[in-house]
């Protein structure tokens, strides 16, 4: 189950790579708040992404670790 989230998030990511190169190189000179707020919200979102792998990854090697344990 936990395979099945870190691949879509994976994706997820990498089609989020792709937007926000899209996006970035699109409002590189513009100083609008409404292009701060984008480049924000992308930056969030790409730190999210990294977040949630990170979690996964954390709980796909606690419960090896458990299973370790219980034999």
């Amino acid at each position: 189950m936990l395979e099945q989230g870190k691949t879509k998030i994976a994706g997820v990511g990498t089609a989020l790579e792709d937007v926000s190169a899209l996006l970035l190189s699109t409002l590189h000179d513009s100083q609008r708040t409404e292009a701060a707020q984008a480049r924000k919200a992308i930056a969030d979102a790409v730190r999210e992404v990294k977040l949630s792998l990170r979690a996964i990854a954390t709980a796909q090697d606690s419960g090896n670790g458990y299973r370790k344990v219980l034999g």
